[in-house]
């Protein structure tokens, strides 16, 4: 399922049909046409289909124009030129499709094709993406740059989704639902799924990697997008207290064992990059995202964001890129601070070695190590591995304003409290790490456990660190 392929499926008169999709993520294009396929030889593509006259076809561009051909039997439709883009995001469909269609408050068609009969399974999807779409709109200050965005339901597909620039495909299950009899987690399914592939369209469609050794750039944005925007559309469903139970701890399990890799994989030959297409790429680039914003803050996060969009718009990037442009709208040290959570492997233990509690305060002194889950021995070279970590912390108070990072193997913090009250480190669960604390932290914590003031992220994450600890 790859290049330019046909799938076959069964209609709702219980005929055998067949149509053709295309796959060119990562290196397939080359299947289907000559082309240099790497995603920095960006082009603009031109697009004539001759197929069945009785058949549906679309690319990722409207229709210029169609004709039928002679004899009676084909036509030839030919599309608008798309903008500059890589080549594993040209896209094509041919088959029978019912379609449902909506417009987005600033004017752009979206639609969804189903297979025939079906129409009304893709209600849902159509208004996660015509809402969504107006989200990122504002998110980014970039309008989406397309006329029209097209969603089409594959019987055979073997990624989840595919976010070819204006002709988003997706696996049946994966955008058609009943939203009558679907669960909460099939809709929340389906919503994620949409959300991640439109936030493509900025992020790895108009500013693309350079190559697919910073393929996190695409994958880990969109991960931590496809929450952000669900959580703008559906609040009700807590997509940021899931994430710390779902995407975060994902992340932990695979980069606590030493078969791990970093963020960033140096990609020598175009064929390893099939290899990252993991939770390290997804779950943990998603979670390094939503450290950055917890530390920049949303207003220097997303002025960032904008500005790294403006300024490579239709072109490609490395991550220093976006480093620089966060350090551009925050004044932070971002890239020395990302340097030890893209470029190495693993994830911190930070560990409360001691604790001072006075009335209005307490001081936490504090070390780090390399977390193991299955408790190897550390090297020499092992034992020095260290990260900068931001040390997030809250109270009964809400989230702290003070920050520090963490360096070095150890650092102090001072947290003002109320009196008797307590302090969780690693506030929201916003950074990939593990944390030990004593017992005396504990039974402090136990209080806002049992009056709620503790967060339910922050109460996840404290079985979560216990339970790996």
């Amino acid at each position: 399922m790859a290049g330019f392929y046909r799938s076959s499926y069964t209609d709702i008169h219980g005929t055998k049909k067949t149509m053709a999709s295309t796959q060119f993520e990562s290196l397939d294009a080359r299947r289907c046409f000559p082309c240099w396929d790497e995603p920095a030889r960006k082009a603009v593509f031109g697009v004539t289909l001759i197929v069945p006259k009785e058949l549906d076809a679309f690319s990722n561009m409207p229709e210029l124009s169609h004709k039928t051909l002679e004899g009676g039997v084909t036509k030839e439709l030919t599309f608008l030129d798309t903008p500059i883009m890589s080549t594993y995001l040209l896209a094509f469909v041919i088959g029978e499709f019912d379609y449902v269609q909506a417009q987005t408050s600033h004017g752009v068609l979206v639609r969804v094709y189903t297979p025939p009969g079906k129409s009304d399974t893709g209600v849902f999807a159509l208004h996660c993406a015509t809402k969504s779409l107006d989200a990122y709109d504002d998110f980014f200050g970039i309008p989406y740059p397309l006329p029209k965005l097209d969603m089409v339901a594959i019987p055979e597909f073997a990624a989840g989704a595919m976010e070819n620039w204006g002709l988003v495909t997706y696996r049946e299950v994966d955008l058609l639902i009943d939203p009558t009899k679907a669960s909460s987690n099939q809709k929340q399914r389906v919503c994620t799924v949409v959300t991640h592939e439109l936030a493509h369209q900025w992020f790895g469609n108009l500013v693309t990697m350079t190559w697919w050794d910073d393929l996190w750039l695409n994958e880990g944005f969109a991960s931590w997008a496809e929450n952000w925007a669900a959580d703008v559309l559906y609040p009700q469903w807590s997509m940021w207290d899931q994430f710390t139970t779902g995407h975060l701890s994902a992340a932990l399990r695979l980069d606590a064992l030493k078969s791990s890799h970093p963020i960033q994989v140096p990609i020598h030959h175009a064929e390893e990059v099939e290899e990252v297409f993991d939770a390290i790429s997804y779950c943990k680039g998603g979670s390094v995202v939503k450290m950055i914003r917890a530390v920049l803050g949303m207003k220097a996060f997303q002025k960032g964001l904008g500005n790294y969009m403006k300024k490579h718009a239709y072109g490609n990037t490395e991550t220093f890129d976006l480093w620089k442009a966060w350090e551009d709208s925050s004044g932070l040290p971002v890239q020395e601070m990302m340097a030890s959570w893209t470029e190495q492997m693993g994830f911190p233990l930070v560990t409360v070695t001691d604790e001072k509690w006075e009335s209005d305060k307490v001081t936490l002194t504090l070390a780090q190590e390399w977390f193991l889950s299955d408790g190897s021995p550390l090297s020499a070279e092992d034992v020095e591995k260290k990260w900068c970590i931001p040390i997030l912390t809250c109270t009964e108070e809400g989230t702290q304003q003070d920050m520090i990072f963490m360096r070095e193997k150890t650092a102090t913090v001072t947290v003002p409290l109320a009196k008797g009250g307590w302090v969780k480190l690693n506030a929201g669960q916003d950074v990939p790490m593990r944390v030990k604390v004593t017992s005396t932290m504990i039974d402090r914590l136990s209080l806002g456990i049992q009056s709620k003031t503790l967060p339910p992220a922050d109460r996840a994450a404290l079985l979560s660190d216990a339970y790996a600890l």
